[in-house]
C-alpha cells in the first residue's frame, strides 16, 4: 500500500513514516517544512515540499503514486498562537484539511487517519476523559481541529471514506534508534519543556492557572 503522510517531517509524523516503512509500506511525505526537517524523512520515503491546501499538487501526488491511504498530521499546533491568529489557524488546520479531504475523495483514497487533539475537550468536567464526552474546545486551535473532525465524519458518511480520528494529550518519546525526535526549537509541548528545564536548557517552566 502507498500511504501519503502529511506533516511527515515533523515530530509525530516522522515516527509514523518510520513505522510504515518498517511495516513494508510505500510512503510519500507532504510537508512545507515550516516546523519539520527534511533530514527527518528517510531516504526510502519520497518527500514532496508543499501545502496540503494546494489541491493541484495533492491531486497530482495521489494520482502519480496511486495513494491508497492518507495520514494527516500537518497542522499549526500552538494554542497561544491560535488565540492571537485564529483565522490563520482556521485556514491552515481546517480549510487546508477540507482541500485534502476533497482530493482524497476524488482520488479514490479509501482510508484516512486524522491527527486531532485532546484540546477539543476544552476543560472537561470530569477526568479521565472518555471518547464519548462532549467536545467543548476553549481555543481556536481546538475548534479548528473539531471542525475538521466534523467534516471528516460527514465525508465518510457521504463517500465511504474509512477514517480514524486520534485525539492526543501530551505526546512523549523518541525513536530508540535516534533517527528522529522532538527537534523543533522553542516547542511548547509540556513534556519537552519539563525535560529542557530539568536539563538547565530553560530557566524555568511556566505553570499556567485560571488567569491564562
Amino acid at each position: 500500500m502507498t500511504v501519503l503522510v502529511t506533516g511527515g517531517a515533523g515530530y509525530i509524523g516522522s515516527h509514523m513514516v518510520l513505522a510504515l516503512l518498517e511495516a513494508g509500506e510505500r510512503v510519500v511525505v507532504l510537508d512545507n517544512l515550516s516546523t519539520g526537517f527534511d533530514w527527518a524523512v528517510p531516504a526510502e520515503a519520497e518527500l514532496v515540499v508543499g501545502e496540503t491546501g494546494d489541491e493541484a499538487l495533492v491531486a497530482r501526488v495521489l494520482k502519480q503514486h496511486r495513494v491508497e491511504a492518507v495520514i494527516h498530521f500537518a497542522a499549526s499546533v500552538v494554542v497561544p498562537d491560535s488565540v492571537a491568529d485564529p483565522l490563520g489557524y482556521y485556514r491552515n488546520n481546517t480549510v487546508n484539511s477540507r482541500a485534502l479531504m476533497e482530493c482524497a475523495v476524488k482520488g479514490g483514497v479509501r482510508h484516512f487517519i486524522f491527527s486531532s487533539t485532546a484540546a477539543v475537550y476544552g476543560n472537561p468536567a470530569r477526568v479521565p476523559v472518555t471518547e464519548s464526552d462532549a467536545p467543548a474546545p476553549m481555543s481556536p486551535y481546538g475548534s479548528s481541529k473539531l471542525m475538521t473532525e466534523v467534516m471528516l465524519r460527514d465525508a465518510s458518511a457521504a463517500h465511504g471514506l474509512g477514517h480514524v480520528i486520534l485525539r492526543y494529550f501530551n505526546v512523549a518519546g523518541a525513536d530508540p534508534a535516534l533517527r528522529t525526535g522532538q527537534s523543533t526549537k522553542g516547542a511548547t509541548h509540556l513534556i519537552k519543556v519539563a525535560v529542557e528545564t530539568a536539563l538547565g536548557l530553560r530557566p524555568q517552566m511556566q505553570v499556567f492557572g485560571t488567569d491564562y
